[in-house]
């Protein structure tokens, strides 16, 4: 629809979408500032320091030490290096979120260094799937790339001693989905911080962007690492996906999930599967392109196996193994759930003031780029000349 009001020639439209459960920009109008990320944004749900109890773990499971507060350390300076921080937030269309190392991590009382720093983000609880989750994606080092007489191939280099990946810092990022119940699936109640088996859907930046596998229904843990996607250490752009299925689910593939990355401008990975698949690439040490079959990718702890009332109700991230220099960013985070939901309404009164259903997002021309500009109704435009404005949900 398209309304004139007050001198200004002014357009809105609506997008009609699922069901949006959560998304950010890291944007100066959500209410983020640059800096500390948890406790962040200002407007709605905030970034949780998952490992907020770690002094627990340290007294009463020192077997499993190595959680990090996420502040890490005080520099000379009197300043503090924060391991998760908002960056670029009044940057147009929002910044992003850096996860980073700082290789000072602190001691724990049994003399393990404090390595893995868990955060997270809280959504409504999802039971029913397929549950969506888009993000972009990059890792970052100041190392300079090695020279190499192969270049990165799409299909993974056969010579891994001349593959810059393996000169460079190894990493161990994380992206997952979770149902956060499942902290305590190890039997000790008190454990307020999540551990590796209770992730479920464990997808990583490392070698490659690669995921976990388990076996389907199996939960409870375990798996391994699938060795397969794309390279990540050139500082390209991943665009990334992941679906989750759930207790809705047809029963061969229920609580398994599949993982796409795109590297920017090229070819589309899939790096998880909800069912045993025959891919075909390179492999280190071999001399041509083979078929491997890579294993459904079952879900290490499955939702609502620790409270039946749960579900999928969390993003959590990790960060493990901290060596400078390195770091990721992560950007443009939007989850969506099965459900439909009406299209978004979006209105104008003579004085220029906007009142919308979901996000505001505005731009000098129909076709776009639309910016985020307000994430509260009502707001009151200030443009003097022509301008677009959509409701986004």
């Amino acid at each position: 629809m398209k309304l004139l009001a007050g001198g200004l020639l002014v357009f809105l439209a609506a997008d009609l979408q699922g069901q949006l459960i959560y998304k950010t920009k890291f944007s100066a109008v959500e209410g983020y500032t640059n800096g500390w990320a948890i406790g962040q944004p200002s407007l709605g749900n905030k970034w949780l320091n998952a490992n907020a109890d770690f002094d627990w773990v340290a007294a009463n499971e020192p077997g499993y030490g190595p959680l990090n507060d996420g502040r890490g350390y005080i520099r000379p300076d009197g300043s503090t290096f924060y391991n998760v921080t908002a960056t670029n937030c009044t940057a147009p269309g929002g910044g992003q979120m850096m996860i980073a190392a700082d290789n000072n991590q602190g001691i724990n009382p049994d003399g393990s260094t404090r390595s893995t720093y868990f955060f997270k983000m809280d959504f409504p609880t999802q039971r029913r799937g397929p549950i969506t989750v888009t993000w972009d994606w990059s890792f970052q080092h100041t190392n300079e790339i090695p020279n190499s007489p192969l270049p990165y191939s799409p299909t993974n280099v056969v010579d891994v001693s001349s593959n810059y990946n393996n000169q460079l810092p190894g990493f161990d990022h994380g992206f997952t989905f979770s149902d956060w119940a499942n902290r305590t699936a190890d039997g000790l109640t008190g454990n307020p911080n999540f551990k590796y088996a209770e992730l479920s859907t464990p997808c990583r930046l490392s070698s490659y962007q690669d995921a976990r596998y388990n076996g389907i229904g199996a939960c409870g843990g375990g798996g391994n690492w699938n060795d397969y996607g794309p390279e990540i250490k050139d500082r390209k752009t991943l665009h990334m996906q992941l679906t989750v299925y759930v207790t809705n689910a047809p029963a061969e593939y229920m609580n398994s999930y599949e993982i796409f990355a795109q590297r920017d401008g090229e070819a589309v990975w899939q790096t998880a599967f909800k069912q045993d698949t025959v891919v075909n690439f390179w492999k280190a040490g071999t001399d041509g392109l083979y078929d491997y079959t890579k294993a459904a990718s079952g879900m290490r702890r499955c939702a609502g196996e620790t409270d039946p009332t749960s579900g999928i109700n969390c993003l959590m991230l990790w960060l493990n193994g901290q060596v400078e220099p390195k770091y990721a960013l992560v950007s443009n985070i939007r989850v969506v759930g099965p459900d439909p939901v009406a299209v978004p309404t979006v209105s104008i009164d003579k004085t220029g003031m906007v009142t919308f259903t979901g996000w505001l997002e505005a731009a000098d021309d129909p076709q776009g780029p639309y910016t985020t500009v307000a994430v509260q109704s009502p707001y009151l435009t200030s443009a003097s000349g022509k301008k677009f404005y959509r409701a986004s949900n």
